[in-house]
């Protein structure tokens, strides 16, 4: 979450006075300006495979709405203290993966220098995520953006959902367009070099498979940044993004799963049970007592109804938990 354009973006926010013409501004911008509503085709430099852009949508919506959930849990609850993480063994599960596309802005500030780097460095839950402790001693995990579920490192950070792993790398300062770069994505090896350097800025093998068909990358030139994004072969938890890497432990992740990645029985079944929730809370019916009641109403002057003949008030019967209407009493 970087604040180096707040001011600007304020500013736009400020002009057009409402979030829904802001965001209009945005992908409007990003229509005129870039590729990326552009769907490619083989041997397209350009754009992005189809539905693409529209789960990088959803994804970047998940990511911010999963930290804001959890940042406002903490907030909510009071005081959290720091928890020391159990050093438990991780058994992991595989993700989904992203191919070839670039955007470009202009120059920045980070000086690295050019080298390859073997990752290096301790995590239980990785740097750059830890977990913490409210004052009920309720257990939330808490990362930046770049390392969520993952973890940073000197030369990049990562971070994952079930389905799909993120990885930014440092690029030299002295690089200023993704047309000097040379980035190679096979299914287990990240090669990334400034074209005719002696050196590679990376090269190393992933942990676990990717689809390269659907792989991306972008240069983020202000960041000094290329960003990859990736979709894993497997439904697995990584323990870390390249080999040779300092494990994290996975079973002290975030591991729940963005609502649009689940089937459409499963979304329904959650959107229903958030539905009947937010029912109980103000007092109102859920979708099985709506069910009961209509049942009822069907009934209310059917032959031999007790109520016969008398006006429809679901009131003056109690309906109990399972749906199961009290026994009689004589």
């Amino acid at each position: 979450m970087n604040p180096q354009y707040d001011s600007t973006l304020i500013g736009i926010l400020q002009n057009e006075g409402s979030l829904e013409k802001y965001l209009d501004v945005m992908f409007g911008f990003l229509m005129r300006r870039t590729d990326f509503f552009y769907e490619h085709q083989p041997g397209d430099k350009l754009g992005f495979p189809p539905g693409y852009a529209l789960k990088l949508v959803l994804k970047t919506y998940e990511k911010y709405h999963t930290i804001f959930k959890k940042y406002q849990e903490q907030h909510l609850k009071g005081k959290v203290i720091d928890d020391i993480v159990d050093d438990k063994h991780a058994t992991s599960k595989p993700s989904d993966t992203k191919a070839d596309g670039q955007l470009s802005n202009p120059a920045s500030t980070v000086d690295l220098k050019q080298k390859p780097s073997k990752p290096t460095q301790k995590a239980s839950t990785g740097p750059g995520s830890t977990f913490k402790k409210d004052k009920n001693g309720e257990r939330f995990y808490e990362a930046e953006p770049d390392c969520y579920n993952g973890a940073r490192r000197d030369l990049y950070s990562w971070s994952q959902q079930i389905l799909e792993i993120d990885i930014r790398v440092k690029i030299p300062c002295t690089i200023k367009s993704a047309r000097e770069l040379d980035v190679k994505i096979s299914r287990k090896h990240i090669f990334i070099s400034e074209k005719g350097a002696e050196n590679p800025i990376l090269d190393l093998e992933l942990f676990k498979e990717i689809k390269t068909e659907t792989a991306q990358w972008s240069f983020e030139v202000n960041e000094h940044i290329v960003s990859i994004s990736l979709d894993k072969v497997d439904e697995y938890w990584w323990e870390a993004a390249f080999v040779g890497e300092d494990k994290i432990n996975v079973q002290e992740i975030d591991c729940s799963r963005p609502m649009h990645e689940l089937d459409e029985e499963s979304q329904g079944k959650i959107a229903q049970m958030l539905y009947d929730q937010e029912q109980k809370r103000l007092g109102l019916p859920t979708t099985e007592e709506k069910r009961i009641q209509e049942i009822l109403k069907g009934a209310w002057n059917k032959d031999g109804s007790p109520f016969k003949g008398k006006p429809y008030d679901p009131s003056s019967i109690s309906i109990e938990p399972s749906g199961q209407f009290p026994p009689s009493h004589p």
